[in-house]
């Protein structure tokens, strides 16, 4: 599915982004009243409920069956992505864990990952996972005890088969050689995933190549109401440091 071909105009593109933003901190439908008070105080609540009905007949944002409110579908987390998001920046914490794990790795491939794989789990309450795609193909996957946190999961048979599926090494093999073919962030939104085991999940992804030594690709699965600003920019400095990581010298 594409947003390409949709447009919309300034007034959807803000309410679009406030309902994105509100339900990826709260987990709860998104209402006109709460747009209004928090964002839009210079539209009513009513201009607000038609272009919510707007929005929901493009199939950017559900009503779910229970609440007044709204949440964004695949469709309006791809828009959201594709067009509204801001790129952002490590805050001081994140960045001085990612040196702290990583710094003093030079040419240990395999310590690297896991490293890698473990400030994963400390930054992101997401499912985690590393893989080297070079002679021997390598997959190292955690940060599930994370997805527990995420009200998403509360079915424990749906976890549990998501555990068991990251745990199947081939299929995350062959989903990380398919989702970093280019260089740069990798976002797969729920339907938009080619793998059936995680057509209910959002999986974002980046590639990293050690100078020859080792390439593969680092990334996090999780519900589709996920952080994407802040998993993208995390994965991007993860897999640049690991870039660089062969250039450096011998301590």
């Amino acid at each position: 599915m594409t947003t390409r071909t949709i447009e919309l105009d300034e007034r959807k593109k803000r309410i679009l982004e406030a309902i994105v933003r509100d339900y990826l901190h709260t987990a709860e439908p998104v209402g006109s009243r709460s747009i209004w008070r928090s964002y839009m105080p210079d539209l009513s609540p009513a201009t607000i409920r038609n272009e919510m009905s707007d929005l929901e007949a493009l199939g950017m944002i559900v009503q779910p069956h229970t609440s007044a409110g709204r949440i964004p579908t695949d469709l309006g987390y791809r828009f959201y992505v594709d067009h509204l998001m801001k790129t952002r920046q490590l805050t001081v914490k994140e960045d001085d864990l990612i040196k702290e794990g990583l710094g003093s790795i030079h040419r240990d491939v395999e310590e690297a990952l896991h490293q890698t794989l473990k400030i994963l789990s400390h930054l992101l309450e997401y499912a985690s996972l590393v893989a080297t795609l070079d002679n021997k193909t390598r997959v190292y996957s955690g940060g599930f005890s994370n997805m527990l946190k995420q009200p998403e999961f509360n079915d424990m048979n749906f976890t549990r088969q998501l555990m068991h599926t990251m745990e199947e090494e081939d299929l995350m093999a062959e989903m990380v050689k398919e989702y970093t073919t280019e260089k740069g962030i990798t976002i797969r939104i729920g339907t938009e995933n080619t793998f059936k085991e995680v057509k209910s999940c959002s999986v974002v992804m980046s590639s990293y190549e050690m100078k020859n030594v080792a390439t593969g690709g680092i990334g996090v699965i999780g519900p589709t109401r996920m952080n994407y600003a802040k998993v993208a920019s995390i994965l991007e400095n993860l897999s640049r440091r690991l870039d660089n990581m062969m250039e450096e010298p011998q301590g």
